[in-house]
């Protein structure tokens, strides 16, 4: 093939574009951080120039620049903007949009929007695609996809090589589609920046797939940073009673958030500081009798360890593999991967690893040609052999039998390769990554040969079951898929993505994918984990709820929901037992509610009672037992670090839960009258208060109107910074994953 078209200049690059392709022109970009924003951004500006021009954007999940839709917010922003965000070129469609300033002759579409940010924006809510992570190939292609513009990373080892690096999830199930449906041309834009991570693997493509690169100084430019943020107790309380449904040796997906980082901690402790991990989770856990889900806790350290196989790598994968958590490795053979699994063979290779795959039936005796690459490409038979009809000839002309029968003969054959482990295994799949700037920066420096341990690659190996189905399935023991949901019905219906009225919040993703994949597993289950409440306007709402006008996963795929009250198990329950267990995890304070609402519908019988130890199902209560002894200090607000500054940490916390408080004066009194004594204390203990203040530019604030709100600024960071409880590392963590 030829190869690529090199440009320094987008504007170039635009024009061969279209010449190529023409005026009509259906653009895919990759979700998240793949995008390559500089050519689209110009490919947009001659869209709006030229009307001839017909433009569709397909896309997910666009990232932006944090703005501030208030005073407060604009204070906390503005520093990180001039920080973290100085080299980020926004989306110009992106702010378009926003705006209903998108030109007729432009489309945009979206599968999954970034959570929230979109409510009110009507353009979008119409143009928003409802699809199946894993659909979204076929729907592009049905579109007519003509042009894929990525951002990708260089091979540093004179190959010409390229990385998809953050995104192969979309590119790489797009292009084997489109060869086997004949699709026409699809012409491949690469935008090529160095600071983006080379990750090999199924992402590691030859230079000549690529129709046009664009390279140069101009496209070297820092990573869109997603800085983490607090977590609650309330999400530690869920995590605990997660990491008590994953078995050792098995599989584990968890998605981005602050949910997803408290369960890496907590399964970090439940490796590293097991008798701390025992001690909480079993002071949670009411359930004594297992009348909610029958199996009992996990509570061992990680002897075998976990393999990840998760849509979206979160940077707790990468502390976890540093711990020693994340360290099973699964390898592309189906019977090889069961033998390793039944414990008939270890991953040390020796004449047992021939023996056992020769009475599975994976290799004959005497070995056929098949055999012997298959074993090669494996690393079990020496590389230096040769294969000539029933016999082996070496390096050096000698001549060797085929024949496993004897142990000096099999000896002779795994040569080189005896007393090795196995090469080539994965102990994570993963189909797109997003994280903050420490996680790129140790995924740059990772070491080659733990780098090869990641496979980042199509999301339908991820996320489907469908091909080499008999190879995941011996990959995928014990897997557990968490996921989020922002409300449950009392009969076991999800809704993640939209609200009431039909606005979408984000998108359905991966998580139908990943609820289903569990029911066909073996051993597999779906974790739904919601927090029983909310906090909304000042007012408190269950986020159990007796129904909904729709859902994202429906009842007849429930599985487990865990809330931070506890674990239900509604596989293969009843209504009415899966009405009661889910009871037995709502927040006390709706308990009754949701009961009558039962009872009304003849769904539960009407002298039902809550069992009395699930009725003490408050916030107080989780707070006692996480407030008992050194617990607090165990659960840092940003376990794994975070790239803001201390100041920034601390406001963080503060603005959040001020944000949920409510916006009528009345409901923040308590919180200005605090703050107002705070800011005119000199107490040594509020010293920290003052440096907040001060990040905040409040220190000489000289009109009412910004004393008040500095007066609430102060009040939050003293009555909502939990006590005892550390902030963990902050101010752009370096963290450097190092072989387990």
């Amino acid at each position: 093939m030829a190869k690529p078209e090199t440009f320094n200049a987008a504007e170039i690059c635009v024009d061969a574009v279209l010449e190529k392709v023409g005026k009509r022109i259906v653009l895919g970009l990759p979700l998240g951080l793949g995008k390559a924003n500089q050519f689209a951004n110009t490919l947009y500006a001659r869209a709006e120039q030229d009307p001839e021009i017909e433009l569709t954007i397909y896309t997910a999940l666009t990232l932006e620049r944090p703005s501030a839709d208030n005073e407060l917010h604009r204070r906390f922003v503005q520093p990180l903007l001039d920080r973290l965000y100085a080299d980020y070129q926004d989306l110009a469609y992106n702010q378009a949009r926003r705006n209903g300033l998108l030109p007729a002759n432009v489309e945009v579409c979206e599968f999954f929007l970034q959570p929230g940010s979109f409510l009110h924006v009507n353009s979008v809510q119409q143009s928003y695609v409802s699809a199946n992570y894993t659909h979204v190939p076929r729907d592009l292609l049905d579109r007519g996809v003509n042009v894929i513009a990525q951002m990708i990373s260089p091979a540093a080892d004179g190959s010409g090589d390229y990385s998809l690096s953050s995104n192969p999830d979309l590119t790489l199930p797009v292009l084997e589609l489109a060869r086997e449906r004949g699709h026409g041309p699809i012409t491949l834009v690469g935008e090529v920046n160095p600071r983006l991570p080379f990750v090999g693997g199924d992402a590691r493509v030859a230079a000549d797939r690529f129709d046009f690169l664009l390279e140069g100084e101009a496209f070297t430019k820092e990573l869109f940073a997603a800085p983490n943020a607090p977590v609650r107790l309330t999400d530690y309380a869920l995590a605990f009673h997660i990491a008590g449904l994953v078995r050792d040796g098995g599989t584990l997906q968890v998605g981005i958030g602050t949910l997803g980082d408290a369960i890496c901690h907590v399964l970090r402790l439940r490796h590293c500081n097991n008798a701390d991990y025992r001690d909480i989770l079993q002071s949670l856990d009411v359930d004594t009798e297992r009348v909610l889900f029958k199996q009992p806790l996990e509570l061992s350290d990680f002897q075998k360890g976990l393999y990840g196989a998760s849509e979206m790598v979160p940077e707790g994968f990468l502390h976890l593999r540093r711990a020693g958590v994340l360290k099973r490795k699964v390898f592309s053979d189906a019977t090889l991967q069961k033998l390793l699994n039944d414990g008939v063979i270890s991953d040390t290779i020796d004449e047992n690893t021939l023996i056992a795959l020769r009475d599975a039936g994976r290799i004959q005796c005497p070995l056929t040609e098949a055999d012997t690459r298959f074993l090669q490409a494996v690393g079990i038979v020496d590389p230096r052999y040769s294969w000539r009809g029933h016999r082996f000839l070496d390096e050096h002309g000698e001549i060797e039998e085929c024949d496993l029968h004897s142990g000096a003969g099999r000896n002779k054959l795994l040569g080189s390769c005896a007393g090795k482990p196995l090469p080539d295994g994965t102990w994570l799949h993963g189909g797109f990554y997003l994280g903050s700037t420490a996680m790129y920066r140790a995924l740059r420096e990772m070491p080659a040969q733990e780098m090869a341990g990641i496979n980042m690659t199509a999301i339908d190996y991820i996320n489907e079951l469908q091909k080499d189905r008999d190879l995941k399935i011996a990959q995928r023991q014990h897997a557990r898929f968490v996921n989020s949901a922002m409300m449950v019905t009392l009969n076991g219906a999800v809704i993640s993505d939209g609200l009431e009225n039909g606005q979408v919040v984000s998108g359905v993703g991966g998580q139908y994918n990943f609820v289903a994949q569990a029911h066909e597993l073996p051993g597999g289950r779906s974790v739904i984990a919601l927090a029983s409440t909310r906090l909304a306007g000042g007012r408190i709402r269950s986020n159990i709820i007796w129904e909904y006008p729709h859902c994202t996963i429906p009842r007849h795929l429930r599985d487990i929901v865990v809330t931070e009250y506890g674990v239900a198990n509604l596989r293969g329950k009843s209504d009415r037992d899966v009405i009661a267990a889910m009871l037995c995890i709502a927040d006390s304070r709706f308990q009754q509610e949701l009961m009558d609402k039962a009872k009304a519908a003849g769904k539960i019988e009407a002298d039902y009672t809550i069992p009395e130890v699930f009725r003490n199902n408050t916030p107080e209560r989780i707070h006692a037992v996480f407030a008992q002894g050194h617990r607090l200090q165990l659960l840092p607000y940003y376990p794994l670090g975070t790239d803001l500054t201390l100041e920034e940490a601390r406001l963080a916390v503060a603005l959040k839960a001020l944000k949920e408080e409510g916006r009528k004066l009345w409901d923040l009194w308590p919180i200005v009258r605090k703050g107002r004594s705070v800011c005119k204390s000199k107490a040594p203990e509020y010293k920290f208060v003052h440096e907040c203040l001060e990040r905040m530019e409040f220190e000489y604030s000289d009109t009412f109107e910004h004393r008040l709100e500095a007066y609430l600024v102060a009040g939050s960071l003293v009555l909502f910074l939990e006590k005892d409880r550390p902030l963990g590392e902050v101010s752009d963590l370096a963290l450097a994953p190092t072989p387990v």
